[in-house]
């Protein structure tokens, strides 16, 4: 009986996070102090203090778990020397491919349905895949190609007045030798800089340019949608990617409503990932029509909690808390 009780004592929330910037996580853990649920948080900077396997967080000892973030950087002692370039950048990769060898050990440690997200899914995501799962649902999404030649792009720029390119993966920030570093955004890609692109060229995702009247981020919780209009089309800076944020004019953003039949549709996409939570970026044309864009499953969601007064990191850690005292009661 005494290790019985001990066990459920011991049981906790998981959450995988980074040391730092990182307020959002800051937050749920006050507000989790505040409910008095138990809780680990696990930042990626601290397995490189593990001296054994040993410290891995073990099934019998979690409620459930939320992956928030991965590592923010490696500690400094790890990095390599700038001017070997190459052999630089292929030890990174080495390193990170390492890194992420011992942090997905958790994925398999855990149980599967602990988890707010399928973090095999999470860590996996494909681009391609959720837009055609998307559309498979009901949802409207732009015209997407892959395409490899100049020739493709003149052909569909007979179809579509202009284009953009994304990256199939994610966005990444690039550095220069002077460490200067330069942010990936969405390129537009019309008859007047076509004179730019090579014959051919790395597989390369388009889309066509909907013109927008807005855009929409709706955070998903817990089967619930929190989501926030974005005026970003007027601004010269936002118009193609409100990511290219404009700290002096910032966007106009306000809490906003989705249509019941198009949270439907997204709801299905995002039980079919096996998703608990996500952030999902849409449009909105000038004719009122909504465009699915992405989902992205550990979406930043401070930029629509605080501006819509949802509360979500409390929002967030009440569901949390709410599967602690699922497992409580189911082992009692």
């Amino acid at each position: 009986m005494g290790n019985k009780i001990a066990l459920l004592m011991s049981r906790k929330i998981l959450i995988l996070s980074q040391a730092y910037l990182e307020t959002t996580t800051d937050a749920v853990c006050q507000w989790l102090d505040y409910y008095q649920v138990p809780f680990l948080r696990l930042n990626g900077e601290d397995l490189f203090q593990w001296e054994s396997l040993d410290a891995i967080p073990q099934n019998e000892d979690i409620a459930a778990v939320w992956y928030r973030r991965k590592v923010f950087q490696f500690p400094s002692k790890y990095s390599l020397k700038k001017e070997h370039t190459p052999t630089n950048y292929t030890l990174k990769r080495f390193l990170i491919d390492e890194f992420n060898g011992l942090h997905s050990l958790l994925f398999h440690t855990i149980d599967r349905q602990k988890w707010l997200n399928d973090p095999v899914i999470e860590d996996n995501l494909n681009k391609l895949h959720v837009l055609m799962l998307a559309k498979e649902y009901g949802l409207q999404i732009p015209f997407t190609e892959v395409v490899t030649r100049k020739t493709s792009v003149v052909a569909l720029l007979e179809q579509h007045p202009e284009l953009i390119v994304k990256p199939l993966g994610e966005c990444i920030m690039v550095e220069d030798e002077n460490d200067t570093k330069f942010k990936m955004l969405t390129v537009v890609v019309n008859a007047s800089n076509l004179h730019r692109m090579p014959d051919q060229f790395f597989p390369s995702m388009v889309q066509e340019k909907v013109e927008k009247k807005y855009e929409v981020r709706a955070f998903y919780l817990d089967g619930a949608f929190y989501s926030m209009a974005i005026f970003s089309q007027n601004n010269q800076k936002t118009k193609d990617d409100f990511r290219n944020y404009d700290q002096e004019r910032p966007n106009r953003t306000v809490p906003y409503q989705l249509p019941a039949d198009v949270e439907g549709k997204l709801r299905k996409v995002m039980q079919e990932l096996h998703f608990g939570t996500g952030s999902i970026d849409l449009m909105v044309d000038r004719h009122g029509a909504y465009y699915f864009l992405e989902v992205n499953p550990a979406g930043q969601f401070g930029m629509v909690s605080f501006p819509c007064n949802y509360y979500l990191e409390k929002k967030m850690a009440q569901v949390l808390s709410k599967a602690y005292l699922y497992e409580k009661e189911i082992h009692q």
